[in-house]
């Protein structure tokens, strides 16, 4: 594998907040992004994806933006994501399992 294959490869956890004004708009996003990730809030998902994935995302998420729409990605390091904390009602995020070969 080479090194470019290698960085499109590597996963990273992002936190997706999006606020879409049009319902059908609404549904179509979240339908989109429940196949990334896990749903934590109301529009709020928990996505871990490789950079492939994520610029297929972000190119099917423009797809369906309207010009007053608004997507924010927000990046999680593997030294934050442990540390995500929060009150209430939900479950912790669901860790995706790995193993070291």
């Amino acid at each position: 594998m080479s090194e470019s294959d290698n960085n499109l490869s590597r996963k990273r956890h992002w936190l997706i907040v999006y606020d879409i004004s049009d319902h059908r708009q609404r549904r179509l996003i979240f339908n989109l992004l429940k196949n990334y990730g896990q749903r934590v809030q109301f529009s709020v998902f928990e996505c871990e994806l490789s950079k492939k994935q994520q610029l297929t995302l972000r190119q099917q998420l423009c797809d369906y933006m309207e010009t007053d729409d608004s997507i924010r990605w927000y990046p999680l390091c593997q030294w934050c994501k442990p540390k995500v904390d929060w009150m209430g009602i939900g479950e912790a995020p669901q860790d995706n399992d790995f193993y070291l070969l």
